[in-house]
């Protein structure tokens, strides 16, 4: 995958996606990570899986860049591990734990690509658990700049976000790439609009990328269209856009 990492196939795994949808199986998202990315910067993955898209990072940013990806799932994180270690990814950093609004530890309900923060409606219900870390990523990570983030953790989105004040205040990074469902964030008493209005707050968009044009479109004031979403610095939209004007 991308030309020369390897990615351990498991029946139960993600190399599926790249037999059926081919190199880029994220056609729009990992497209513009092509484009946008640069060696040397920095980027956040949430709810890394199997590492798709820390590997594709790693690609992207090389040997003077740095990669955090965050997996509280035992499975799933040494999977992570095994995937960094065969392609001897010395930029990447694995934290085996969870992100949130608040530090500590919960328990984190085991379901497959559908793992997550335990809520009010799973304890109602039989499922299996398994007690994880929570970190705040204002307190996780190094302080430098950060050129992009990508959360992806089952509806725990703004709570993820909510514990990365500090970085969103100087607007780092300068886009995220979220997966935002209403059914998903209800389980923690959130909305996409809710998310939409409070990250405006910090002076950020939501954009839509469009590979072909290889530009950034403003995301309508309705409902999004597509669970992801870019969010763009308001202030750093001109240097996001340069950096896809200049795309290798």
């Amino acid at each position: 995958m991308y030309d020369d990492m390897k990615l351990r196939a498991y029946p139960d795994g993600q190399a599926s996606r790249f037999f059926y949808f081919g190199r880029l199986p994220d056609y729009v998202e990992m497209t513009f990570m092509h484009r946008y990315l640069r060696p040397g910067d920095g980027f956040i993955d949430g709810g890394a899986n199997e590492g798709v898209y820390t590997l594709l990072a790693a690609k992207l940013v090389g040997s003077s860049g740095e990669v955090h990806a965050f997996e509280a799932v035992p499975l799933y994180l040494a999977r992570l591990r095994g995937n960094i270690r065969v392609n001897h990814l010395t930029m990447v950093t694995v934290h085996s734990a969870a992100i949130g609004a608040k530090p500590g530890q919960m328990p984190f309900v085991l379901r497959g690509v559908g793992s997550r923060i335990q809520t009010r409606e799973d304890r109602a219900s039989d499922v299996s658990t398994v007690d994880v870390d929570v970190v705040r990523l204002d307190d996780a990570l190094p302080d430098r700049e950060w050129a992009m983030g990508k959360l992806d953790i089952e509806g725990a989105e703004h709570q993820a976000l909510a514990g990365a004040e500090k970085l969103l205040a100087r607007g780092e990074p300068a886009v995220w790439m979220l997966e935002l469902v209403d059914r998903f964030l209800l389980r923690f008493g959130s909305t996409v609009t809710e998310v939409r209005e409070w990250l405006a707050d910090y002076g950020y968009d939501f954009m839509y990328y469009e590979p072909g044009h290889n530009g950034l479109v403003t995301s309508p004031r309705s409902n999004i269209e597509t669970p992801n979403v870019l969010v763009v610095s308001r202030e750093r939209r001109a240097e996001v856009e340069a950096r896809l004007n200049g795309a290798r």
